[in-house]
């Protein structure tokens, strides 16, 4: 799978880079790096991957329960 494949899994999906990068703690024009491979491995990293794979496997209820808790952690 090209690491172009993993910008448009999310897309369809409805995870946008800047939800991703939320969810992640990455600063969006990292996680746009890391979605079109030009990261330090040259490939998408797995974390990235993991995350986009269960966006997809979730509901929409579990969706915005996974955006709730980091928001509650990252307020501490």
């Amino acid at each position: 799978m090209d690491d172009a494949e993993w910008q448009r899994r999310a897309k369809a999906a409805g995870l946008s880079q800047k939800a991703l990068a939320r969810l992640l703690g990455f600063a969006e024009n990292t996680i746009s790096r890391q979605l079109r491979g030009k990261w330090s491995s040259g490939a998408t990293p797995r974390h990235v991957i993991a995350a986009i794979v269960a966006w997809e496997l979730m509901t929409p209820d579990q969706r915005a329960k996974w955006f709730d808790e980091v928001e509650r952690e990252v307020a501490g």
